[in-house]
């Protein structure tokens, strides 16, 4: 059986992101409870988390990390091959 591990994170969220949830934790506010937004956002990546399997989540973490250091050169990345582990293809050596 597999036991959950904890993993901390530290997000980055971009200014129009953070104010969106923000803007939840003062609706919820008025409405008697107080949710901080930072509370806001971890509830919130937990519920995604939860949503999706654990290992969707690194599979799409790892494919995003690969594009962004191009190294699926060429290859599209889709949704639907997120139960395959996207290979990495080396540079082309310069002479």
């Amino acid at each position: 059986m597999n036991t959950p591990k904890p993993a901390n994170i530290t997000v980055t969220l971009d200014e129009d992101t953070f104010s969106v949830f923000k803007e939840a934790s003062e609706i919820v506010e008025k409405a008697g409870i107080r949710v901080p937004t930072n509370q806001l956002v971890q509830v919130m990546l937990n519920a995604e988390g939860q949503r999706l399997s654990p290992r969707k989540v690194a599979q799409r973490f790892l494919k995003s990390v690969i594009a962004q250091i191009g190294g699926l050169r060429g290859n599209a990345l889709k949704d639907e091959d997120d139960d395959k582990i996207p290979e990495l293809k080396p540079a082309a050596a310069k002479a």
